[in-house]
């Protein structure tokens, strides 16, 4: 009888032992596999926090930067990878003028609408939607509507940014001795077209009127740079192919 407890009590010995050893392998495996997961989250908590990445994962904009150098607004959002909103700057006729047409022809086959949306496709930036004001000066005046517009882009740097002349003191030849703009001795005009109208009376009382109606008629006059009626000529060739 002896030996035969003996036996089972091994029997349940061993079987417990081994129950144990089947337990804590379980909870090793359990732990190890929780902490991987903890060290998981825990970088991809940082990465979000530092290097914003993982976006998707949240239901809340991440953070909205603002770089006034770019002129941008820059929102992060869950859903994608961000919106650009770029600062548009107002120009004075942003929304163009009212066109006083007759229809008669006034310019190269065109009547003053006509010539209008020409010249408005080289004109950009502060100058936007001033074609109008070149064109109605040709309909009173007859000085060729490609030749003022060309001589101004030149003068103003307005093909691609018009200068800071033109676009705080409505300035757009560098005259001088109306007004004072931010204290200097070139002008300052209320309006855009006052300021154009300026210019185009010098250009058509001083030069074209007197016969001087071509840049290379009016280069030795009109400008110390011997390169002065060859960048006109080319403004005047790309406005004409508009």
């Amino acid at each position: 009888m002896t030996f035969k407890y003996k036996k089972e009590i091994a029997i349940i010995s061993i079987a417990f032992l081994s129950c144990f050893i089947l337990v804590l392998g379980i909870k090793q495996i359990y732990f190890s596999a929780s902490k991987g997961t903890d060290d998981a989250l825990k970088t991809y908590e940082q990465d979000e926090h530092n290097n914003m990445k993982f976006a998707r994962a949240t239901t809340e904009p991440i953070t909205t930067t603002y770089d006034p150098l770019a002129s941008v607004i820059v929102n992060y959002k869950d859903d994608e990878e961000y919106d650009v909103v770029e600062e548009v700057l107002e120009y004075p006729y942003k929304v163009a003028p009212t066109i006083k047409e007759d229809g008669s022809i006034i310019y190269d086959g065109m009547t003053v609408t006509e010539l209008t949306n020409k010249l408005n496709k080289s004109l950009g930036s502060y100058m936007t939607n001033t074609g109008y004001f070149f064109a109605d000066y040709t309909r009173r005046t007859g000085l060729d509507p490609y030749l003022s517009v060309a001589i101004v882009l030149l003068e103003t740097g307005c093909k691609w940014k018009c200068s800071k002349l033109t676009v705080e003191c409505n300035n757009i030849g560098g005259l001088k001795g109306n007004g004072s703009c931010n204290g200097t001795s070139y002008s300052k005009y209320d309006n855009l077209d006052k300021g154009i109208e300026s210019y185009l009376n010098i250009i058509y009382y001083n030069y074209y009127a007197t016969g001087l109606d071509t840049p290379d008629k009016m280069a030795s006059k009109y400008a110390a740079s011997s390169k002065w009626s060859e960048k006109v000529n080319k403004y005047i060739d790309e406005i004409k192919s508009k």
